[in-house]
């Protein structure tokens, strides 16, 4: 059986292509790079934008909606599930149904109380008084009850993922 042969035109126009090739494929694959990273850049940007106005418009000061609970925060941080740390209390009234009218005034009563102390035993006759910590923050949960967080800090709502309380 014979090999086919090849032609030198068959050759010639190989070659041509080949070297025609290996001349552009540097210009179209920056080309492509350039494209790709203007199109990834472009999402990035808009990605940052959704999240700073979802931001703004989540965390914007609110108001208190559910003045039936208020969350008294022990620290300034969230618990590693996400969760907030501290105890909720609610002020009874002879109708039966609780009502919290000033939350930072209950919580700094907690906090005389000694109720919000780590070594508080509700089992005890009797508790040392505790302290009021200096500064107290006011936010607002997202079921809109009252947060009110130990801390200096007045963008520590925020910090949290808690709207401000709107004065």
């Amino acid at each position: 059986m014979n090999e086919p042969e090849m032609q030198p035109e068959r050759d010639a126009a190989i070659r041509a292509m080949l070297l025609d090739h290996v001349r552009t494929q540097p210009a179209v694959q920056a080309k492509r790079r350039r494209v790709r990273l203007l199109g990834w850049s472009g999402l990035g940007v808009l990605a940052i934008g959704v999240a700073a106005t979802a931001g703004a418009v989540l965390l914007q000061p609110a108001s208190v909606s559910n003045s039936e609970i208020v969350l008294c925060m022990t620290h300034a941080e969230r618990d590693a599930d996400g969760g907030y740390p501290g105890s909720s209390a609610t002020v009874a009234s002879p109708s039966g149904a609780g009502r919290v009218a000033d939350a930072v005034e209950l919580c700094s009563l907690m906090w005389q109380q000694g109720v919000l102390d780590e070594e508080f035993d509700p089992t005890a006759a009797s508790n040392p008084p505790g302290r009021v910590p200096d500064e107290l923050q006011a936010c607002v949960m997202p079921d809109g009850s009252a947060a009110v967080v130990p801390s200096s800090n007045a963008a520590i709502c925020a910090a949290l993922g808690l709207a401000p309380l709107d004065d």
